[in-house]
């Protein structure tokens, strides 16, 4: 593996331990996610401003770095690729949000929605 010589010590420790994860090591990943998941999940809050969104929006990002970590190339950051996939899925989120079908009032006898 070749890595960027201008990454920081941490970006290089992240590039091994990303290594190790492709090698079918599991604790590798569960050390990123250590390493990230409180910087992570602050940015998601910053962005969603509900605990409870930001938890799962976590999780969702972290599930789908490992599941995409063969296409991590080492020149970036590890950091920077795990949080734009974070912050892509935040905004994928936030806009299917925007789209939810809502009743202003209770609907009788017919299937009128509003669109908000």
């Amino acid at each position: 593996m070749e890595l960027n010589p201008n990454l920081s010590e941490n970006a290089r420790r992240d590039a091994f331990l990303i290594f190790d994860v492709c090698s079918g090591d599991e604790s590798a990943f569960e050390r990123l996610m250590k390493n990230y998941k409180d910087a992570l999940y602050f940015m998601i809050l910053k962005m969603v401003n509900n605990k409870t969104e930001a938890e799962d929006l976590t999780v969702e990002a972290f599930g789908k770095a490992f599941s995409n970590i063969r296409l991590y190339e080492p020149h970036i950051a590890f950091s920077t690729w795990l949080f734009r996939i974070a912050s892509n899925n935040t905004i994928d989120h936030l806009r299917k949000k925007r789209h939810i079908i809502v009743p202003l009032e209770p609907v009788v006898g017919n299937n009128v929605r509003v669109d908000i």
